[in-house]
């Protein structure tokens, strides 16, 4: 997955499952990230966040991969 701050300033997270957690008016207020196995954020500030994005390339090769073996 890609996190995208409205600096400009974006880095990548690879793991197996990403959820956002949301109040009652659909604000994203947490977050739980399991599986990591690279970049893994300790700290995010969901208010500096202008998108987060999953990289579907990242997927496709894993699920191919699998695929195979």
């Amino acid at each position: 997955m890609r996190v995208i701050l409205k600096s400009g300033v974006e880095f990548t997270t690879k793991c197996d499952s990403f959820t956002l957690t949301r109040n009652g008016l659909d604000q994203v207020t947490g977050y739980k990230i399991s599986g990591i196995v690279e970049n893994k954020p300790v700290y995010l500030d969901f208010e500096q966040v202008a998108a987060i994005v999953r990289v579907l390339s990242n997927e496709g090769r894993e699920e191919a991969a699998e695929t195979e073996e």
